[in-house]
């Protein structure tokens, strides 16, 4: 174990037959300067606190990974015949089968050995040493008395309860008391039955050595302030510990009732990270596990997942606790400094979800800031629907998300602790963003993000897994709860556009890291397909076309592949083009396979979906044959295929010749084409309009001859969201301006994000 303080007291040559080694120590002249607090359950209130300082000082006992003494435990007779070796300095004894459940192999074979050899423990009548039994006070006596050889004074010792103690110890109760290190209860018994507890042990031992001069009594410590974290509370009974390493400067453990059993370790590597993932068995619970997944990323930073799967109606607890140590300052900086002002959306329903916990800022010695992003736990239920065919569609149902992290600074050491608190057939997520650096240069960095997340937290992950951040999905999907918390891997979402704009404003790391984690996330949802399938059926799709899950969304796989070429070129990576050649060939391709909706014979439109388990033709909408029109010119510009160029051209002829019929009577566009050549549909409010002036764009470098067209729509869509002041996006703003064609603003307030 890990403390600053150092305390330490005489030691002296002891009891004849046993060897001690001569130590010298000194001696605080004053305990004026308070000194760093080492556990959390051992603070200036407590009446044993110096006793258990010094000895926890001399490597006699030690606390628990969790920066906890736990006082109240009780001693079983194994941990007592340690706890004695180490304080007499007993020579260690080689093994003998003397003892039924001492082992080779037994954590107290040491004690059981050694104590045994100097006649302290004798064993239990049965051939056992007893070591899982707890340790009574009439045992303790005897023990105590063996150990540092108190002899009998002579003095008259009579408790209450005397005939309650066994023959055996009461010569053992007897000499304790006549030497003062006992003096039993305040009702005038002793108790002799009653289990001793940590605390009550220390106390017993530690005035036996004094009395003993094994060590001189110090001056009684006088703690910090420590300094806690949210709603830290300490865990009184006894946990289950588990390592896991997950970094070097920083100790990770698990902590449980329950015992918990590694299972396995893996290695997924992706093309810009790296998870190592740790699977833990929890014991005696068929099928429930944690996973631990560390993702590694290239600047040396990780993001930490969490996942308790219970799939049985037996509540489960795990924390997940780390300490460091060498911190001069620590701060916990909160989203909830911006409140967030919810709305039900008649779309989507009621979000839970909110914001993550904060950033955990922590100060060295040396002077060092590194930053921590704490995200909150979510409580979810796993949903599927299989269809006749094969196919099925995965959503999850959240119960709760809740603060995770609370911790404890004690001194120059932090205790944090992220609790996963499961109540049966569920699943609980948490996760972590490490790094050795800041995350956000400055304040005003953070609190901008901060306050955009408050202001946009539907459109702003909160919610992060190892497999890709989860959202409120629209009413219209199945399977979806009664409760109409449904939740699902949006594609639009586990692409991090707004994140991406702001990494190449401002080259913040915590930006830089979630869009490493959004290229992970890409890369493992769209497995060994070249495209990307969405993994929800709209119920809104399966009532037009009758086709589900998985299947094909063109706007998903267009604006995935732009983010996948923006992201890759800034970044430097060499497949930044990938996506875009591949989703230009899906495209391509699609006129063979019959999804489209001609014009004439040389004009088409390509459907928005392409089921993967059903023949179905479905509508297109402008905003998708615009965005896959870009896609097409972009790949064509960036490949010179000419295969690109044409089916390009074949879908700005359709809109040519189709110009009267996409324009509603108030200026608006309809929002989509059916496969009978109907225009029906409101059109999205901003979304058209970003596409309309990006296409524009794309034909003035391309061919300028189709621009007439387009300028006569974008004049049309502006003039409509100008006569209803629904204002405009950055986006739209930024587009009009480089096109030469700012006096069509539309009025009302600039958005972030298209409505």
């Amino acid at each position: 174990m890990l403390y600053k303080r150092r305390m330490r007291g005489a030691l002296k040559t002891g009891l004849a037959g046993v060897v001690l080694s001569v130590f010298v120590f000194g001696v605080p002249a004053a305990s004026a300067n308070p000194v760093n607090q080492s556990f959390t359950d051992v603070h200036n209130e407590f009446w044993a606190k110096d006793e258990v300082t010094q000895l926890v000082d001399l490597s006699i006992i030690n606390g628990y990974p969790d920066r906890q003494f736990r006082p109240g435990l009780e001693v079983s007779r194994g941990q007592a015949a340690n706890l004695i070796s180490n304080a007499l300095k007993l020579p260690v004894t080689p093994f003998q089968p003397i003892f039924k459940d001492v082992s080779a192999k037994s954590s107290h074979l040491k004690g059981a050995m050694a104590t045994f050899d100097a006649g302290i423990f004798l064993g239990n009548e049965d051939g056992t040493f007893g070591v899982g039994d707890s340790l009574t006070r009439e045992q303790m006596a005897t023990a105590i008395v063996r150990a540092f050889k108190l002899q009998d004074t002579g003095a008259e010792i009579q408790f209450r309860d005397e005939d309650r103690i066994s023959e055996s110890h009461k010569f053992g109760v007897k000499v304790l008391a006549q030497h003062g290190i006992t003096t039993g209860k305040e009702d005038g018994t002793f108790d002799p039955k009653t289990p001793v507890n940590r605390a009550t042990y220390v106390v017993f031992l530690h005035r036996a050595m004094v009395q003993k001069a094994f060590i001189e009594k110090l001056p009684a410590v006088i703690f910090e302030d420590s300094v806690a974290y949210g709603d830290y509370q300490a865990v009184r009974q006894e946990q289950q510990f588990v390592e896991v390493p997950i970094a070097p400067k920083v100790k990770t453990y698990l902590r449980s009732d329950y015992y918990m059993q590694f299972a396995g370790e893996k290695t997924i590597q992706y093309a810009h990270a790296k998870d190592v993932v740790y699977i833990y068995r929890i014991g005696g619970i068929p099928s429930a596990t944690l996973e631990l997944t560390k993702r590694e990323l290239p600047n040396g930073d990780y993001f930490l997942f969490t996942a308790l799967k219970n799939p049985q109606s037996i509540p489960i607890t795990v924390d997940i606790i780390q300490t460091e140590i060498g911190l001069t300052k620590s701060r916990l900086y909160e989203f909830n400094r911006f409140p967030i002002k919810k709305k039900v959306d008649e779309i989507f329903g009621f979000d839970l979800t909110t914001y993550p916990t904060g950033i955990f800022e922590k100060i060295a010695n040396d002077g060092k800031v590194s930053h921590r992003m704490i995200g909150k736990s979510y409580r979810s239920a796993e949903l599927s629907k299989t269809y006749p065919n094969g196919a099925a569609s995965h959503t999850r149902e959240l119960h709760q998300e809740s603060e995770s992290f609370s911790g404890v600074q004690l001194g120059e050491d932090q205790l944090s602790v992220y609790r996963l608190e499961s109540k049966g057939f569920d699943v609980v997520d948490q996760w972590l963003l490490t790094s050795n650096e800041r995350l956000f240069s400055d304040r005003s960095q953070m609190d901008a993000w901060m306050l955009e997340s408050a202001a946009n937290y539907k459109k702003r992950n909160s919610w992060y897994t190892a497999k890709g951040p989860y959202n409120k999905m629209a009413t219209t999907i199945e399977p979806m709860p009664k409760s109409g918390r449904g939740y699902g891997r949006n594609l639009l979402l586990v692409k991090e556009d707004r994140v991406m704009a702001l990494y190449i404003e401002t080259k913040e790391r915590y930006f830089e890291n979630v869009l490493y984690n959004s290229f992970s996330n890409l890369n493992s949802f769209r497995g060994d397909s070249t495209y990307w399938e969405t993994e929800v059926t709209s119920t809104y799709l399966k009532e037009l076309f009758g086709f589900t899950a998985p299947f094909v969304d063109t706007r998903f796989n267009e604006q995935i592949a732009l983010f996948m070429y923006e992201g890759g070129k800034a970044f430097g990576h060499t497949d930044y083009n990938v996506g875009l050649k591949n989703y230009a060939d899906l495209l391509v391709s699609q006129k063979e396979k019959g999804n489209i909706i001609s014009v004439d014979n040389s004009s088409y439109y390509i459907s928005d979906y392409f089921p993967s388990a059903q023949k179905v033709k479905t509508h297109t909408s402008m905003n998708h044959l615009l965005g896959g029109m870009n896609i097409l010119l972009f790949a064509y510009q960036e490949f010179k295929d000419p295969a690109y160029l044409d089916t390009a051209i074949s879908i700005q002829t359709a809109i040519e010749k189709d110009e009267e019929q996409w324009i509603r009577p108030d200026g608006d566009i309809w929002y989509k084409v059916s496969p009978e050549h109907t225009f029906v549909g409101r059109d999205y409010v901003h979304l058209t309009l970003e596409d309309l002036i990006q296409s524009y764009e794309m034909w003035s470098i391309t061919d300028p001859t189709k621009l007439p067209v387009l300028e006569r729509m974008i004049r049309s869509k502006a003039g409509y969201l100008d006569a209803k002041e629904s204002g405009y996006t950055t986006k739209i703003k930024k587009g009009l301006e480089r096109i030469g064609l700012p006096e069509l603003l539309p009025a009302g307030k600039e958005h972030t994000d298209a409505l």
